[in-house]
């Protein structure tokens, strides 16, 4: 659905504003693009599984210089050419998707 239609809605002293109603119950994302423009769309969220959690923000560990500089090269770099086992593995997750 990529139909855009403009229309006027007005803020209230909080800078509250009531959406369309395709966006009542959701997650949204806002991006700030600058001080007159926000961009608002629908988030996908995928739960957990049971069990599962993330590590608190605190536990996370930067990565080394070493380790950062050959990230970077790695998105430098020119894009390698799947193998034959990736290829095979990328089929069966979209055939498993399909299903």
């Amino acid at each position: 659905m990529n139909h855009q239609t403009t229309e006027l809605r007005e803020s209230d002293s909080k800078g509250r504003l009531t959406l369309p109603k395709q966006f009542a119950n959701s997650t949204l994302l806002i991006e700030v693009k600058s001080d007159v423009e926000l961009v608002i769309r629908k988030a996908r969220v995928i739960p957990l599984a049971p069990g599962d959690e993330l590590p608190p923000v605190g536990m996370i560990e930067p990565l080394s210089d070493a380790d950062r500089d050959l990230f970077l090269a790695a998105l430098d770099g020119p894009t390698p050419t799947p193998t034959g086992s990736l290829k095979r593995a990328m089929a069966a997750a979209a055939k498993k998707k399909r299903k």
